[in-house]
């Protein structure tokens, strides 16, 4: 037999031998039947639990010393280690951030492991700007055992900015570190950062970086010495030294490839020793060189296209013919196709293929003219078209894509334009930040507003503890419940017809709001239960919130490729301005209407991500609800002890026993009062601290708008010059394509015609050679006749 049902027992026999001793002149006596005894088994068993569930929140939430400064920024350091680790540089670069941005952190042991995670999760995002910084305040330091990686990551990104001071200190400093001599890696880089300069002349930077590659050919890792016998090729052909770059790239060539850098390597070595064979006038070789780069190379076409005019070179025009076919066919898409289809019209004319050499030539220009009259309009579209590039380029509704302005022939013409697309990087970089400085005031002004409305819900484990709390409050109020159920009908019989009716109404109110009482949690299970119901409503209206997402997108595609159509077909079209006006008008509508649904659906998801993390854990009201029924329960009991001064002694018994058991739960509840107000004293506390913080960010936030701003204002006009004067360029390449076809075009014909004339010429020679012939043997007839 259990603890509670012995205690049950032993309740029951007090109240039993209570009743006996009564007089027999009082009402008949309260029975304790298996329901009494029932109840207050439940009774006891929601008291041991209570009590297991307080201990248990008072251990883990309120009892548990908060952790110091020092563990938070030690246990940020870990949470950033680990997102590192798992490759979520988003996170990570977010986490150490907020590390090396603290003051208190700037001399702690592990600040440089939190400077290289930062610059390093940086540089994984191409935030190049960004991890310069971090790694140029790492390199500052003392030397950590991070160091050497740093200044490889620094190096690298100098090269890509372009920036150089500085880097010679760093090297010696590194020097030292490593006892003189720097670690084959990092001297690799050393040294391809010499040959990438372009603040050197040439004499000296060439200089410089084979005094940097050459120790590095006898590395014991073997690909910084095929790297670097590479990279020796090239400054020798830099330096117009033909023999000692081809007996590089020869022995190069040579050497066996295992792994997949070491077969780049090869396949490069033997196109630049085919380049330098064919300059040499080597054909033979350059053709076997050439045909060792496999099809499934990054190199295959350009081997092609050079197999092509090594066979001009060689007058095999049919051979040189069959190298581009292949390239036609293999990647038409390539920036070299329109080359080759020239190339390719020019060897069908040596051929005296004229027809084909017809179509080919008459294929670029009908390929290529209307590519170059939509670059003309969109050069000639305003009087003043930098104005229009500028604007084009600085739009701040979403980064430029260069598919929506030019043709997608002419597109991948415009991105081998280094100019352009440092261009479109600018411009780029210079979105990313205005669209980082909306997100992240967003981002700051929905932390603060969650910590005004929402409290507790935004501390998951602050909201853990307290939710816990509520379910043993809940709890407890059952147990007020039962007891007040025990005195009411203990004392119900012993009352007068009025005071029955004051009874019975309280009686009526109580059961009025147990109705919604019972719907609140009392235990961990229920809560669990009730928390995953409202996450499958929750999920339910998300799913369907992506699926309204996913049908606005398709709205939205098919409002583009209308627009598109309109604009694609304006030529052919035979509607009146006015009609295209008005439709194009109604479109811009639907689009606008679709531009707010999609804004508004975002909106809401939004809201939704917020509620995902918090369903079931308080719902509004909860608090209000519990308090209303504890107040009646009490107002209940109140009425219930105003009687006891005339009640028979059994029933007094049972009442005192009852208050026994309240005074129990009394003591659990003052202990879940106490629990609920150290967590809202932490919730105060680090509400507090996140509110500092976020207001801080909130400052530097101003101020990095008003820098972009700037930084935008001053590249306004440069972009657009730029765009403006590459796009030109892009229009130039395809008017000399479509020139060349027109002249291959006329060429032809021309040839054509110079053959017809030259056998026409042949023709007439032999007829008077014939005629002459003709006239020697007749020449005695003739004579007779005369």
């Amino acid at each position: 037999m259990n603890a509670s049902r012995t205690r049950a027992l032993a309740l029951s026999a007090v109240i039993t031998l209570g009743l006996s001793a009564w007089p027999s002149r009082a009402a008949e006596p309260l029975r304790v039947n298996a329901e009494v005894v029932r109840q207050l088994e439940q009774v006891d068993k929601q008291l041991q639990n209570s009590d297991e569930n307080i201990r248990f929140v008072e251990t883990q939430f309120t009892q548990r010393p908060e952790p110091s400064d020092e563990e938070a920024r030690l246990r940020r350091f870990s949470d950033g280690e680990i997102q590192y680790l798992l490759g979520d540089w988003t996170a990570a670069s977010v986490l150490f951030y907020d590390l090396v941005s603290d003051p208190r952190f700037i001399k702690h042991p592990r600040y440089p492991d939190a400077l290289f995670y930062l610059s390093d999760s940086l540089l994984q995002q191409q935030n190049y700007i960004g991890a310069r910084l971090y790694l140029r305040e790492l390199l500052s330091l003392p030397p950590t055992e991070r160091y050497k990686d740093a200044l490889s990551r620094y190096l690298n990104v100098a090269s890509r900015l372009n920036q150089f001071e500085g880097i010679d200190e760093y090297i010696a400093q590194a020097r030292k570190l490593s006892g003189g001599q720097l670690p084959p890696e990092l001297a690799y880089v050393y040294a391809k950062w010499l040959f990438k300069r372009t603040d050197l002349k040439d004499e000296e930077r060439i200089a410089r970086a084979r005094e940097a590659f050459e120790p590095l050919l006898r590395s014991n890792i073997r690909v910084v010495r095929l790297q670097s016998a590479y990279h020796l090729g090239v400054l020798s052909v830099q330096r117009d030294d033909y023999p000692d770059a081809i007996k590089r790239f020869r022995e190069l060539a040579s050497l066996p490839a295992s792994d997949p850098e070491e077969v780049r390597i090869h396949e490069l070595a033997s196109l630049s020793l085919g380049r330098l064979l064919y300059e040499t006038g080597n054909l033979d070789e350059a053709l076997d060189r050439y045909q060792e780069i496999p099809r499934d190379s990054e190199s295959f076409v350009d081997s092609l296209y050079e197999v092509a005019w090594t066979y001009v070179k060689k007058e095999d025009f049919q051979r040189a013919k069959n190298a581009i076919d292949i390239l036609l066919l293999v990647d038409p898409d390539s920036s070299l196709a329109p080359d080759a289809q020239l190339l390719q019209g020019h060897l069908q004319l040596k051929l005296q293929q004229y027809e084909g050499a017809t179509e080919t030539y008459q294929g670029v220009v009908s390929t290529y003219g209307p590519v170059r009259q939509q670059v003309d309009e969109l050069l000639t579209r305003t009087q003043d078209p930098v104005a229009y590039f500028d604007n084009l380029l600085s739009r701040t509704e979403k980064t430029l894509d260069l598919s929506s302005i030019l043709p997608p022939v002419a597109l991948r013409y415009a991105k081998t334009q280094e100019e352009v697309s440092g261009a479109v990087s600018l411009i780029t970089d210079l979105d990313s930040g205005r669209k980082g400085v909306t997100e992240a005031r967003g981002l700051a002004t929905r932390i603060l507003q969650a910590l005004e409305e929402r409290g507790l819900e935004t501390f998951p484990e602050l909201q853990e503890g307290y939710t816990r709390a509520d379910a043993v409050e809940s709890g407890l109020t059952r147990v007020e419940q039962v007891l007040v159920g025990l005195e009411s009908s203990a004392v119900l019989e012993h009352l007068t017809p009025e005071e029955r009716q004051k009874l019975e109404a309280v009686r009526q109110e109580r059961e009025r709001l147990a109705q919604r009482f019972a719907l609140l949690p009392a235990t961990q299970r229920e809560l669990e239960e009730r928390r995953a119901r409202m996450q499958a409503s929750v999920d339910e209206l998300d799913r369907e919130a992506f699926r309204l997402g996913y049908e606005l997108q398709s709205l939205r595609a098919i409002a583009t490729a209308v627009r598109k159509w309109v604009e694609d077909t304006r030529a052919e079209r035979k509607t009146p301005p006015e009609e295209e006006v008005q439709f194009l008008a109604q479109l811009q509508n639907e689009q606008d209407a679709l531009e707010a649904l999609q804004t508004e659906l975002e909106r809401t998801r939004s809201k939704l991500a917020d509620e995902r993390n918090n369903v079931a854990t308080s719902v509004a009201g909860e608090e209000l609800i519990r308090q209303q029924f504890y107040e009646v329960l009490q107002k209940e009991h109140s009425l219930v002890a105003s009687f006891a001064g005339r009640l028979p002694e059994d029933v007094g018994a049972l009442m005192t026993r009852v208050q026994e058991v309240r005074e129990r739960t009394d003591g659990l509840r003052n202990r879940v009062t106490a629990a609920k107000n150290v967590l809202r004293g932490q919730l105060e506390r680090r509400g507090r601290v996140i509110r500092d913080k976020v207001q801080a960010e909130q400052r530097l936030l101003t101020q990095y708008d008003t820098e972009v701003a700037n930084v935008s204002g001053n590249a306004r006009n440069l972009v657009g010059r730029i765009a403006y004067d590459s796009f030109r360029r892009v229009r130039q390449q395809f008017y000399d394509l479509v020139l060349k076809g027109d002249v291959g075009v006329v060429d032809v014909a021309f040839t054509r015609k110079q053959d017809k004339t030259v056998e026409i010429q042949k023709l007439s020679a032999q007829k008077d050679q014939e005629l002459r012939a003709l006239e020697r043997d007749f020449k005695e007839v003739l004579k007779d006749i005369d």
